[in-house]
């Protein structure tokens, strides 16, 4: 037996040279599953290594298809899924048990299905097999990030028509979705979707027992198609801070194998977050510049120039984290963040980035005396801040350290560009802002636009005023304000706490 099979072998090194792979490529194949694992054994020339390792003659002829695959532009996670059907004449020579490796792998590489899902289990990433598996649709392609909440598409278009039993994975979904989600938010997703048995759903959730909070989950799953092969899996869960990642794997992976994989828990977030969805989402954005009466960058040596701008950028960034923002891409001697709107309450993200500016307006000023004392002199400085709302595309741009959120539109334009209308430390905002509040929150703040000039200026409560009609035709030129001239605005004055309301 030993001697048929090396007749039908090729050592490591032989196939190396024949197909010009280099040894790290070589262990990729392997762990893709493309190829198999060698046998290794003694080698028959004597004064060479103790063993190597030996594959079957066939493992040329996949090599070389790989590499032409790959000449034409395909992905190696394209290629793996090509080769899962076991090809004429392999099926003797392939080991029965796979084991696949992480060691060489990357997020990119998982053949896998592969899902990572927010607070709101909406889909934020995904990959190309989990969107065959469950969807058989680019999910990538839908814009709305409300319309890609993995619960939706499952009863949209997922589970019912393609799974014999829809219930039995909907539940497991649902018994991790319960640590996020109320009952209300499910019901009110599959209202959502005309074909949704909301009487099965109720059932379904009211019998799912949640999982217990731990850093990493396993369930077992069979998917039994009405048409193909049932296949069984492992469904591991991972929650990250961004939000829960779910592997679909094989069941005859080893535990080791996942667990490498997702304790890389750094290096996987960024692989993550570098292919986020860009999602068409309703936010509000804060843009603040700091205004001061001496040029900083001169009047300042460099040490104290950056830790000046530091203290600035933490002490805003941790402002925007207690309302509940997120700090985007900075602008020259400023900040921006975005605040989110969520599904139970649509509205709240636009008083919370009101509330956010006069909180940092009120750390600017303590910032402010602080280096008064420092520096002894009469400067003064403040943050002009703008706030503006829309529909934009939220993604992630890479940087150095991590991914910075950023928004495509006019939107974010519009706001920094109101910043720079800003003066004196004040606070603008868009008439937009304001009318989508809620009405409750609307009361809690004084808004309105300073008239008259010189001492004679009063401010007139309750009303906006195009950009234009501020400012000369002369001074929008100059300050390069045009973009933004009919922008309908006004101050904010004051935002008053709940509890200031009961007169």
């Amino acid at each position: 037996m030993g001697s048929n099979l090396d007749s039908s072998a090729i050592s490591s090194k032989e196939l190396m040279a024949k197909t010009g792979i280099s040894r790290a490529t070589l262990n990729n194949y392997i762990s893709l599953n493309l190829i198999p694992a060698p046998s290794v054994r003694r080698p028959e020339e004597p004064g060479g290594p103790t063993k190597i390792g030996y594959f079957p003659q066939w493992v040329v002829e996949r090599i070389e298809k790989i590499q032409e695959m790959k000449v034409s532009g395909m992905r190696m996670a394209e290629i793996a899924m090509r080769f899962t059907e076991k090809e004429p004449g392999e099926e003797e020579e392939r080991p029965r048990e796979v084991v696949l490796d992480f060691t060489y792998q990357s997020i990119e590489q998982i053949v896998f299905p592969a899902i990572l899902v927010n607070s709101s289990w909406e889909i934020i990433w995904i990959n190309q097999s989990a969107e065959k598996v469950f969807f058989q649709e680019s999910v990538r392609e839908i814009p709305s990030s409300a319309n890609r909440n993995i619960l939706r598409l499952f009863l949209e278009k997922g589970l019912l028509g393609r799974f014999k039993n829809w219930k039995e994975i909907l539940t497991l979904h649902l018994r991790l979705a319960k640590r996020d989600l109320s009952e209300e938010r499910v019901e009110q997703i599959c209202r959502q979707v005309d074909t949704c048995p909301l009487d099965e759903l109720k059932e379904l959730w009211r019998g799912a027992e949640a999982l217990q909070e731990r850093p990493i989950t396993q369930q077992n799953l069979v998917l039994r198609p009405h048409k193909g092969k049932s296949s069984r899996h492992t469904v591991f869960s991972s929650d990250f801070r961004e939000g829960t990642l779910l592997l679909y794997t094989p069941v005859n992976m080893q535990l080791d194998q996942i667990l490498n994989l997702l304790m890389g828990r750094e290096k996987l977030v960024k692989a993550l977050l570098s292919q986020r969805i860009p999602s068409l989402t309703s936010l509000c954005i804060l843009a603040g510049r700091l205004e001061s009466s001496l040029h900083l960058r001169t009047a300042l040596p460099p040490h104290e120039y950056f830790d000046l701008i530091n203290q600035i950028i933490l002490a805003s960034h941790q402002c925007f984290k207690n309302h509940g923002g997120t700090p985007g891409r900075s602008i020259p001697e400023g900040v921006v963040c975005f605040f989110l709107s969520a599904p139970d309450s649509p509205r709240e993200y636009l008083h919370s980035a009101v509330q956010c500016a006069q909180a940092l307006k009120e750390i600017i000023a303590t910032l402010d005396k602080r280096w008064k004392y420092k520096k002894v002199w009469k400067n003064t400085l403040q943050m002009n801040m703008s706030i503006h709302c829309g529909e934009e595309w939220l993604g992630t741009i890479p940087s150095s350290l991590a991914f910075d959120f950023t928004v495509m539109g006019e939107s974010l334009i519009e706001t920094i560009k109101l910043s720079e209308f800003a003066e004196g430390g004040s606070i603008w905002v868009s008439k937009k802002v304001i009318e989508n509040m809620s009405p409750a929150d609307r009361q809690r703040v004084e808004f309105g636009v300073r008239l008259g000039t010189g001492k004679e200026r009063f401010i007139s409560p309750g009303i906006y005023s195009q950009v234009r009609e501020l400012l000369s035709p002369e001074t929008l030129q100059q300050r390069g304000l045009r973009e933004i001239s009919n922008l309908a605005v006004t101050e904010i004055i004051n935002v008053h706490p709940p509890e200031e309301q009961d007169f």
